[in-house]
């Protein structure tokens, strides 16, 4: 029996970040924030102004770096991030099947249960994202493409 061979996401994990138009806006947003703050402390109380402060460094922040959708891993996939309620961790031993439609990629899990993963967070890399789930998975499950001259 041949061994799988690891293709390009047997790297130990891959990252992938909310796409710059989500990015773009909360950047707007804090930055309107900040200025709402700034023109408050000139007219009503100067520690307002640490607020500005505050949002005008995270607003720096979100843009340099922007906040992690997605982390796969060859143990599995953590959807969502600190910016979402709550993450999901899906091994990769506990999917069935991967479906993609309407712009999701759904997760079908061998417990009957599903997640569903929205790639427009992804914006150009949901293509990149959708090819390392499915290599992985073939990965996870030692499934090798097949070679008719062997």
């Amino acid at each position: 029996m041949s061994q799988p061979t690891p293709g390009p996401s047997a790297s130990p994990s891959t990252t992938y970040r909310l796409d710059r138009r989500y990015v773009l806006t909360s950047v707007g947003v804090q930055l309107i924030g900040a200025g709402v703050a700034a023109m408050l402390a000139f007219l009503v109380w100067e520690w307002i102004g640490l607020l500005a402060v505050v949002l005008l460094l995270n607003a720096v922040r979100v843009l340099v770096l922007p906040p992690t959708v997605v982390r796969a891993d060859p143990e599995g996939v953590r959807l969502g991030g600190p910016v979402s309620a709550r993450p999901v961790h899906v091994r990769w031993a506990d999917v069935e099947d991967v479906s993609i439609g309407r712009g999701e990629l759904v997760f079908t899990r061998s417990d009957g249960g599903s997640v569903v993963f929205s790639l427009v967070h992804l914006g150009s890399r949901a293509n990149t994202f959708a090819r390392d789930v499915y290599d992985r998975l073939n990965v996870a499950n030692g499934y090798t493409r097949f070679d008719p001259e062997a």
